[in-house]
């Protein structure tokens, strides 16, 4: 192959990996933003549920269906991160005592095993969160011919660019802080605040308005009156996350010498005591 056919390559390589850079980097941050404002919201229904009980001696009628839903939505919207940042349980006792090549055969079937079956999940999950809608209507009826296939592709592509906005203005926010003076970084966190509560409250209006105006028969939650089956398409879509971040953990090790537990985590000890440690204790048991 020659020189340019060579730079023509690398151009195209290195176009697709910034774009790839760019989609998971974008649901990186969505997947973050919705984890801290889930815990986050729990953490506010809980309080404030106990302290009405200990004050008033009443608790929020809302408190225990916003706290399942929220506990929902943290939970499966997790596997994506732990998934892309290794911080999902792994079993390594057979995996530390096999040479180089044995643990990336193995690290490739777990990762392509792994991920099959979350995508197998996420058939199971959107069977069931269909099986609960029955003829339940949020959104416009012209939405209902779109195909699965294209439906997936627009979330996706929602989630990614809702994503990069929450970085870019976090990002943003903090090169303003670190040049303002003290009073400014004040008023900066104030003006801030505000925006994103009225944000908040604009958007939660907008979707209350599509839940109100809903059309067929629904199963609602007892006190909210939030459709179930919109808690349950959750489920789905972080099985679907997670097994993308796992087939792409298998891709990474099929194309780099190095052994990976995701797309961008090597397969390594974080410190070399760790790796002395586990050395010896490999050691100890292979000898014993």
């Amino acid at each position: 192959m020659s020189a340019s056919a060579n730079q023509r390559t690398s151009r195209w390589l290195g176009a697709i990996g910034r774009g790839f850079g760019w989609f998971d980097q974008g649901l990186d941050w969505f997947e973050r933003s919705v984890l801290v404002a889930g815990i986050g919201g729990m953490a506010a229904v809980t309080v404030a549920n106990v302290l009405l009980r200990n004050i008033a001696g009443s608790s929020l009628q809302f408190a225990d269906d916003v706290s399942q839903i929220l506990l929902v939505v943290v939970t499966f919207m997790g596997i994506g991160i732990a998934a892309r940042h290794a911080r999902h349980i792994r079993v390594s006792a057979i995996h530390d005592l096999l040479p180089e090549k044995a643990q990336k055969a193995l690290l490739v079937f777990v990762s392509l095993s792994t991920a099959a079956l979350l995508f197998l999940m996420a058939g199971y999950g959107w069977a069931y969160a269909e099986s609960t809608r029955r003829s339940c209507r949020i959104l416009p009826e012209a939405l209902a011919a779109v195909p699965l296939w294209a439906g997936i592709i627009a979330v996706l592509v929602a989630l990614v660019v809702s994503g990069q906005i929450i970085r870019l203005a976090i990002e943003g926010g903090e090169r303003f802080l670190a040049s303002a003076g003290p009073w400014k970084r004040r008023a900066a966190l104030i003006v801030a605040t505000v925006i994103l509560l009225a944000a908040g409250w604009l958007l939660l209006e907008f979707f209350m308005h599509l839940v109100d105006n809903r059309s067929g028969r629904c199963r609602v939650t007892a006190s909210t009156g939030f459709p179930v089956y919109l808690v349950h398409m959750t489920v789905p879509l972080g099985f679907f996350l997670g097994g993308i971040q796992f087939f792409l953990a298998a891709v990474r090790n099929l194309t780099r010498r190095e052994n990976y537990l995701s797309w961008y985590r090597r397969d390594e000890y974080e410190s070399e005591e760790q790796a002395a440690r586990q050395s010896s204790l490999s050691q100890a048991d292979i000898d014993g």
